[in-house]
């Protein structure tokens, strides 16, 4: 994604979200506020329901009471008439609007009479009978009722029951237009004032404060007993207008976000691009310098940071276009430089033409005068120029580790460059005298082998950081390559050279023997052959264990080679036997060489420090050329088989092999 695109989104999610945010809490705080108005109108309904029903109960006592002539009724009574009593009953109901019915019983409660009004209950609600009405109390289900006991002559004859409907018309008289009152019988709703077209069952536990339900549709409502009974007021509102108001409020919600959309949008368009342009441009001159194109300028539009940015990279460009053509010229000689000392290092193993290499291209990199190449005495106490160039043989001495400009390099292996505001030291007696220097340090396995320095004779061209970090790249190279040369030199010898004991292996061994057979063949000249083999070594491994036995190894192989001449070849033939080749020696001159190796073996018993001293002997078996073989195979065998024989005599000393088989004729 690009960046004016990463800007855009960002302007428009910095704008929406909080508009989307605030947007949605106003929706809630809303709703919120009118579903709590709503749930707070229905207590005042349920006051309003609770008193008129409270009203009309306090006098319905008196109601009764006064709602048939005593007389009358006791006629009606003492006469049985049913029908006269029901007239009279019904007359009294209907002379009254507080009064819904009226039942006479007599004082064995069986029904003698009875009026009422037909009651505004909800289709499938069974209205009150008879029955009901006399077993009941106060309240049942779907009315209030009193009892007045009927008097006849002095004695109770009965009661008068009269009471009203908790009907739809009592809902109707108790309730306003924006809150609807139902009558709950138990769970069952019976009358309502709600657009209810049954009765119906509430699922819902009937809490004293408000809750959600089903009626009419879902609604908030809030139910009050009436009276001691299981017959209660209900107070409902419809959720449907905060539903409603909620939608309409998310609808204009979302509206207003698209309009902060596409409104953020643009501007966020606009502004991405005024931010965006000039990096484009910068981006693009940034290329085009990266191609080489120095001549690449940006367009200056402002004084602003933008203007000023653009300013600095014009004029960068430009030096950078100068300071690329001077390094092209130093560079086009350094990489000749460069190139000459590295097809050096890669075409010899030789280390005094690779220091020459070093030196000669060190001169040319920095344009030296003089150069030095300093080597380390034996004891590394002075150095002496090993190399010079561009001096005469006595401007240059040997000097003491420490002194001068090359000596103060050798001691703390550090670079030196003078003129220097850092640097103090001077020349020393024995360097070349010139007054501007430059000298660092050649390493080996980290350990300082080396100096080389640099001159020049005119003070006022002293030489610069970039040519320091030449030299030091040349040497640190030369060093590699110096490094790499020993590393050779040391796998060559250790190809050659047996691990443990540091003597030559069997390779190295038959390629001195022929050689040597080349030799005695061409000029007639004898040589000898030794087998030595240390008797009873394998006790020794067994009873001091193998790393004992490895450092008697190290130590027989060093009194051998003691005894031997330098011209003489000593190798390990495998493992505690060992093999020498003795040059131009004759059978006499090995007998003898063979009886030193014995007694120095046998002299001194082998210890370490530490150790118990261990007493130990050797065999030598001895073959000679021409006599026993023209060959490394048959002098081996033979020198083998005389070495077989002393160990079968004894051991501890020397035999020399028989004559040759039969047949054998020399070349």
């Amino acid at each position: 994604m690009s960046l004016q695109r990463r800007l855009i989104l960002f302007f428009v999610v910095i704008v929406v979200i909080p508009l989307a945010a605030a947007g949605f809490v106003v929706q809630r705080l809303v709703v919120g506020e009118i579903s709590q108005r709503s749930a707070l109108a229905l207590t005042p309904a349920l006051d309003a329901a609770t008193l008129a029903f409270n009203e009309r109960a306090s006098v319905l006592e008196e109601l009764v009471d006064s709602a048939v002539d005593p007389g009358e009724l006791a006629r009606a009574m003492d006469s049985g008439d049913r029908a006269r009593f029901d007239t009279l009953l019904g007359n009294a109901v209907g002379s009254t609007t507080h009064l819904d019915f009226l039942v006479a019983a007599d004082a064995r409660s069986r029904v003698v009479g009875h009026a009422a009004t037909p009651g505004d209950f909800l289709p499938g609600f069974r209205p009150p009978r008879e029955e009901d009405l006399l077993e009941a109390g106060p309240v049942g289900r779907g009315f209030a009722k009193v009892e007045v006991p009927l008097v006849s002559e002095g004695r109770d004859s009965g009661r008068l029951i009269g009471g009203f409907w908790l009907d739809g018309d009592f809902l109707v008289r108790s309730s306003d237009a924006d809150i609807h009152l139902s009558v709950v019988a138990g769970r069952q709703v019976i009358a309502s004032t709600a657009p209810v077209s049954h009765a119906m069952r509430i699922d819902a536990p009937l809490r004293g404060e408000a809750f959600e339900t089903e009626l009419d549709g879902s609604v908030t409502a809030e139910v009050r007993p009436l009276g001691p009974g299981r017959t209660s007021i209900l107070a409902s509102t419809p959720t449907s207008p905060a539903d409603s108001l909620s939608t309409r409020v998310i609808g204009s919600i979302i509206g207003l976000l698209l309009l902060a959309l596409i409104g953020t949008t643009v501007l966020a368009t606009v502004l991405a691009r005024l931010i965006t342009r000039p990096l484009d441009e910068l981006a693009q001159a940034a290329d085009a310098v990266s191609q080489g194109r120095f001549d690449h300028r940006i367009p200056v539009r402002s004084r602003d940071e933008v203007g000023r940015l653009a300013v600095a990279f014009n004029e960068m460009t430009e030096r950078l276009r100068e300071t690329i053509t001077e390094l092209q010229d130093s560079r086009d000689l350094l990489q000749r430089a460069v190139r000459r000392v590295g097809n050096t290092l890669r075409s010899t193993h030789d280390l005094t033409q690779m220091l020459e290499a070093i030196v000669d291209t060190a001169t040319d990199a920095v344009g030296a005068d003089a150069a030095v190449l300093w080597r380390f005495t034996s004891s590394r106490t002075e150095l002496y120029p090993a190399l010079t160039r561009g001096l005469e043989d006595d401007e240059v001495t040997a000097l003491p580790v420490g002194d001068g400009v090359a000596g103060l390099v050798a001691e703390r292996a550090t670079t030196v460059m003078i003129p220097s505001d850092r640097q103090t030291v001077r020349p020393a007696r024995g360097e070349p005298p010139y007054p501007v220097v430059a000298a660092v340090p050649l390493y080996t396995k980290d350990r300082v082998t080396g100096v080389v320095s640099v001159h020049r004779r005119d003070a006022a061209a002293p030489f610069t950081a970039e040519d320091l970090e030449a030299v030091v790249f040349l040497a640190e190279q030369g060093s590699v390559a110096v490094e790499n040369v020993m590393l050779h030199e040391e796998a060559q010898r250790l190809s050659l050279t047996d691990g443990l004991t540091g003597v030559y292996n069997r390779r190295y061994f038959q390629m001195q023997f022929r050689q040597l057979l080349a030799t005695a063949v061409r000029f007639e000249r004898p040589f000898s052959m030794l087998m030595i083999d240390l008797d009873h070594f394998k006790r020794v491994n067994d009873t001091h264990g193998h790393q004992r036995g490895d450092a008697i190894l190290i130590e027989f192989s060093k009194r051998v080679a003691g005894v031997l001449r330098e011209v003489d070849t000593f190798a390990r033939y495998g493992g505690e036997e060992f093999i020498a080749l003795l040059s131009e020696t004759p059978r006499e001159g090995a007998e003898s060489t063979a009886h030193k190796i014995l007694e120095v073996v046998r002299a001194e018993p082998f210890r370490s420090p530490g150790e118990v001293a261990i007493d130990l002997t050797c065999s030598v078996g001895i073959a000679c050329y021409p006599e026993h073989g023209d060959s490394f195979a048959a002098l081996v065998e033979a020198a083998d088989q005389a070495l077989y024989a002393a160990k079968q005599e004894g051991r501890d000393r020397a035999v020399t092999a028989g004559a040759p088989p039969s047949g054998l004729r020399l070349a």
